[in-house]
């Protein structure tokens, strides 16, 4: 495909892209301006890290090359960058790494595989502050009881012991940790279809699949496909989240490389201007 075309193409995918995220940004006040200022920003990220010719170091000029910025607002963009501060990570992947530990580690899982209810701390491994160790390592267990009891995952039973009830987490829809979903969820399916476009191996591509009712579906059935897909995708979930737990754990001392990967299942609904639901 001549460049041309191919950049045509792009910009027409991107712009059916960016229509959901747009929505978001006007939704929650953000102005063109703010969300200009973001994206040159990660222009000169992108870059600066993933564009750096062998042997030589990058250079603002080149970025500037790159990016179509003026090497004035590179500048701007990389000394800002600089002085901003570090903003708390989210407990997102916190909570997430504590409920999937809770629901299949064998020594926090009963019969049948179901969680334990558990004590704060006491002597013995199965405790609240042995799984805060253990699956998230940095943050201290009072703080993470906390954060589970605020976001309603977990419960203090009468019996001083702590319940977990839910092995998923979804956050409210105002909760900064549903902004950290969405960035993270949007990022890792794009990173995918990127690479399988990119790899000429087709064995080394990475599963991507779409499931489409060829000629919709009568609003009435929806319901009862929403309730299928939901049982459905959350039991290969579950499996898969089995099957990971049951591999060795990572240690401090690894000589391997270490590769940060997951499955993520989504249904959708095309927005379209008679779809009111």
């Amino acid at each position: 495909m001549p460049e041309a075309d191919l950049k045509l193409a792009i910009l027409a995918a991107y712009k059916r892209l960016l229509r959901p995220l747009i929505r978001i940004l006007i939704r929650n006040g953000v102005s063109f301006g703010e969300f200009s200022e973001v994206a040159k920003d990660v222009y000169v990220e992108v870059a600066s890290g993933d564009f750096q010719l062998p042997d030589k170091n990058m250079t603002q000029g080149r970025i500037a090359i790159l990016t179509g910025l003026t090497r004035k607002e590179v500048n701007r963009l990389i000394t800002e960058r600089g002085k901003k501060r570090k903003t708390n990570a989210s407990n997102l992947n916190r909570v997430a790494r504590i409920l999937s530990g809770w629901h299949t580690d064998p020594e926090f899982t009963g019969p049948y595989g179901l969680p334990l209810d558990v004590p704060y701390d006491s002597p013995g491994q199965s405790t609240f502050a042995e799984l805060v160790r253990r699956y998230t390592g940095d943050m201290p267990a009072r703080a993470m009881l906390d954060e589970l009891l605020r976001i309603g995952v977990a419960i203090e039973t009468d019996g001083g012991r702590i319940k977990v009830l839910t092995r998923t987490y979804l956050p409210k829809a105002d909760a900064p940790e549903s902004l950290d979903r969405l960035g993270n969820a949007v990022r890792n399916f794009v990173e995918t279809m990127d690479f399988n476009r990119t790899e000429i191996d087709p064995d080394r591509r990475l599963l991507e699949r779409t499931v489409d009712a060829d000629s919709g579906i009568r609003v009435s059935d929806l319901p009862i496909f929403q309730t299928y897909v939901r049982e459905r995708g959350q039991f290969l979930l579950e499996e898969i989240d089995d099957w990971l737990s049951k591999l060795e754990p990572i240690t401090e001392n690894e000589r391997e490389p270490i590769v940060h990967t997951g499955v993520g299942i989504y249904h959708y609904i095309k927005k379209t201007k008679d779809n009111t639901l």
